[in-house]
């Protein structure tokens, strides 16, 4: 009986330590769920990229199936702006949905990400840019390879990543005073919960300028894979200045990441 009530006394104890910790720092806690949330949307991202890709390399001749394949990938992701098949020679031979099908036949030669997997034949993901469609986003490519696993090309999935990440977060409740940002390498908001904030750069847009100690806080969060800092910037919807508190963490993902970023408002 004895070993039972200590048994639970652990267990009790445990909790209770768990529970303070999670009070005590709870900018903590919502930066690992925002993190998780958004690596889980990113894992099945990858599973559909793959499942593609397979799916396109085990039959490569112009028909229905590739073309579904294409099309699947898009499928139920509000956030997808358009899927692509692109060939080794930079063609994009399948677009889907069909709104997108007069892109079909452009060569995607000049674009980076096109040149970076005909190079490392890996999985991959870009920075924002202005595609082709005339629509800016993210795009994630994976190579493709035939059933001789010679190289064929990729397949693409090109996103709206603020849909995306909203989606990851929509029945999410935030604190008081609290924020979301994430960012891609070169500081750019990718996301932000604040929209007047949305796709700004921390290190170069002017709306930052003069808020110093902001820009010394975003050249830490670009150099550092983690940290904390302090800072003072407009509280949002209005032109009061206030004292903020930031924790951020890295994603990492394919051959690159973004640092997921949690603000609270100082009392």
């Amino acid at each position: 009986m004895k070993k039972v009530v200590l048994g639970i006394s652990v267990v009790v104890l445990v909790t209770f330590f768990s529970l303070a910790c999670l009070a005590a720092d709870p900018a903590k806690a919502v930066l690992d769920e925002v993190t998780n949330r958004t690596a889980s949307a990113l894992g099945k991202i990858d599973s559909d990229l793959s499942r593609a890709a397979k799916a396109i390399g085990e039959g490569l001749a112009p028909g229905a199936d590739m073309r579904k394949a294409v099309h699947d990938l898009c499928a139920g992701k509000g956030y997808s702006i358009d899927c692509a098949f692109i060939n080794a020679k930079g063609i994009m031979e399948i677009v889907e949905p069909e709104k997108y099908r007069k892109h079909e036949g452009s060569n995607l030669g000049d674009q980076a990400i096109v040149n970076r997997i005909h190079e490392t034949r890996k999985p991959l993901f870009s920075e924002l840019f202005t595609a082709v469609e005339g629509l800016q986003g993210i795009a994630f490519h994976y190579p493709v390879f035939n059933r001789k696993k010679e190289f064929a090309g990729s397949v693409s999935l090109l996103i709206s990543p603020d849909v995306m990440v909203r989606e990851c977060l929509k029945d999410m409740k935030l604190g008081a005073g609290t924020g979301i940002v994430i960012l891609q390498p070169d500081g750019t908001n990718i996301y932000a919960s604040d929209p007047s904030q949305a796709r700004l750069n921390v290190l170069k847009s002017t709306e930052y300028k003069g808020f110093h100690e902001l820009r010394e806080m975003g050249t830490r969060i670009v150099k550092e894979k983690e940290g904390t800092a302090t800072y003072r910037y407009v509280k949002p919807g209005s032109e009061k200045v206030v004292k903020k508190s930031a924790a951020w963490k890295t994603l990492p993902f394919y051959d690159s990441y973004w640092r997921v970023v949690i603000t609270t408002e100082k009392r």
